[in-house]
């Protein structure tokens, strides 16, 4: 298997080196690109806004032949993989009116809901709420004002966003955005839609659309994530740790201070959460601090420089961390983006 490891650091920063490893298995991606193209039978669009979710735009580089194109979140990311050689279809996921000819140079096609917005010459998906009355054309009055406004060969797709697991939601959901879909296709009868994204696993409704957008899904069991002891010290009875001394030893303890704090993703409600030491689980111990948090390695032979996992593909994955923080997995992968050697196995 083939690794390459990339550091991330701004050498015109004050920065200290990199503290946390982040694991990413390529190939692992490619199969979850494989499944959902499967099960769906329709395209998969990655979306890879915010840095490919904190993992590092390599993956964009490595999967551009399992996708038919890749969702960002503005223009600018769009230009960022255009640059770094991206030539399949890029979809800003925003746009507004003074970005058209930065968008046209680097051809991009852009989400639209505001006719305001709208400018002859580019590739549009319109975007409908269907709703979560955030983003997009609400109501069917609405719809034909845009469309009508539009040149037909500009209106390349028509989307919407799944907000909930709920059956009940989903189905009205998907009532409303067919029904925007076939008002559409009186306009370009080759339109692409695509309404379902990474929670098309939640879904009991069969609907077919041209493609899938594959988002936190695209690293279901391929990213890990370590850490490393800098110092172990002997905690006796009654002693406090960490900030406000919040935790106090019930009995003499062995404590490890390891790498990696809440600027690197390592929040505080990890405290009491567990970390994995060769086979054994520790615990994480007190306030986490900015660059460091503590362990419990009581009775586990631990020395300095050895290596402590946060995240790992199965106890400790992102699923399980966010069922027992109570906590998004989406936010607890995207904050991890401090200071990392990113490791991609391919």
């Amino acid at each position: 298997m083939n690794k390459i490891c990339i550091s991330i650091v701004k050498l015109n920063d004050t920065w200290r080196h990199t503290i946390l490893t982040k694991y990413i298995d390529i190939n692992q991606i490619k199969n979850n690109i494989l499944n959902a193209r499967q099960t769906c039978c329709a395209n998969v669009m990655a979306v890879v806004k915010a840095n490919c979710y904190s993992n590092g735009l390599y993956v964009a580089s490595c999967i551009e032949e399992y996708v038919c194109g890749f969702a960002v979140a503005n223009v600018f990311e769009g230009i960022h993989l255009r640059k770094i050689g991206i030539a399949k279809p890029i979809l800003s996921l925003s746009f507004k009116k003074d970005e058209f000819d930065i968008a046209k140079k680097y051809n991009l096609a852009v989400s639209l809901s505001l006719p305001e917005n709208y400018v002859k010459g580019l590739k549009y998906h319109i975007a409908i709420d269907s709703g979560m009355n955030r983003s997009g054309v609400k109501g069917k009055y609405n719809l034909l004002s845009l469309l009508n406004k539009m040149d037909n060969n500009d209106i390349e797709g028509i989307y919407s966003h799944i907000y909930s697991p709920n059956a009940i939601l989903i189905e009205r959901q998907v009532e409303l955005f067919d029904e925007a879909a076939n008002i559409a296709r009186l306009f370009n009868r080759e339109i692409v839609t695509h309404i379902f994204a990474t929670n098309y696993k939640d879904s009991t409704i069969t609907y077919k659309t041209d493609m899938i957008r594959l988002g936190i899904g695209l690293y279901e069991k391929a990213v890990g994530v370590s850490s490393e002891i800098l110092q172990i010290k002997d905690l006796s009875k009654g002693e406090s740790l960490g900030y406000d001394g919040e935790f106090i030893a019930a009995t003499p303890m062995q404590i490890a201070l390891c790498e990696g704090g809440y600027f690197d993703g390592i929040i505080r409600r990890f405290a009491g959460q567990k970390m994995s030491f060769n086979t054994d689980f520790c615990k994480v111990l007190g306030k986490i601090s900015m660059d460091s948090h503590i362990i419990d390695v009581t009775d586990l032979n631990a020395k300095i420089g050895d290596k402590v996992v946060v995240y790992d593909t199965e106890d400790l994955s992102f699923e399980k961390r966010s069922e027992d923080m109570k906590i998004s997995k989406y936010e607890l992968m995207t904050m991890l983006k401090g200071r990392f050697n990113y490791v991609y196995y391919n």
